[in-house]
């Protein structure tokens, strides 16, 4: 059997009466805090963002120590060896010879003194040695002279330059005389070799052998 409308309309008034109602005693029977979980107008809770977790310092690495240098004992120094000294040689007491003559000794017809004509008479080569007595070294080239001189066996004559008559005429000859100095003269009055400063006797005994040739 089919219900019209109008006998459908108080069932269906009576059907949401009911739900009205159920509504209510549902509302009432909920707890106090429960009524904000359905109440829309309540504003949500904004999440409160998560602190970034600040980055943990990284510890600074202990500087080292520094390493302990070390103490190496210094080796004794090597003892110096004493050289002993060597000896000197002895030095050659120079020698004094005296004038071949006395001053104002007349000079020779051939220009030179007459103390080396007369020598030169008797020997083919004479040797002359220059000296000045104050000075040590042409003490010392004095007896260098008369030991070269004697090696060849050749005159030899000694003239003191502070005497000046037997000085002036070789001056005469052969210009400005110095000392020590060696001359070396042939017969009858030439001169073969001259040497100003020193000489030793080897140097003179050559001297004197290659005037003798």
């Amino acid at each position: 059997m089919r219900l019209s409308p109008r006998a459908l309309a108080p069932v269906l008034a009576l059907v949401i009466l009911g739900g009205i109602v159920a509504s209510f005693m549902v509302y009432r029977t909920l707890p106090s805090g429960a009524e904000s979980s359905f109440d829309a107008s309540t504003p949500r809770a904004k999440p409160v963002p998560a602190q970034k977790a600040k980055p943990t310092a990284k510890p600074k690495p202990k500087k080292a120590a520094p390493a302990k240098a070390k103490v190496t004992p210094a080796k004794p120094k090597a003892k110096a060896k004493l050289t002993p000294a060597k000896p000197k040689p002895a030095a050659v007491a120079p020698v004094r010879v005296p004038d071949a003559k006395p001053k104002g000794d007349p000079v020779d017809a051939n220009g030179l003194p007459l103390v080396l004509s007369r020598v030169l008479a008797k020997n083919r080569v004479t040797v002359v040695a220059l000296y000045d007595p104050s000075a040590a070294l042409d003490e010392m080239a004095l007896a260098e002279a008369r030991a070269g001189a004697g090696a060849v066996k050749a005159g030899f004559v000694a003239i003191n330059i502070r005497n000046e008559p037997q000085v002036r005429p070789l001056a005469q000859l052969l210009g400005a005389l110095g000392t020590p100095s060696v001359l070396v003269y042939e017969r009858p009055n030439t001169l073969f070799f001259r040497l100003e400063g020193f000489a030793d006797r080897d140097t003179v005994a050559q001297a004197a052998a290659n005037a003798r040739r």
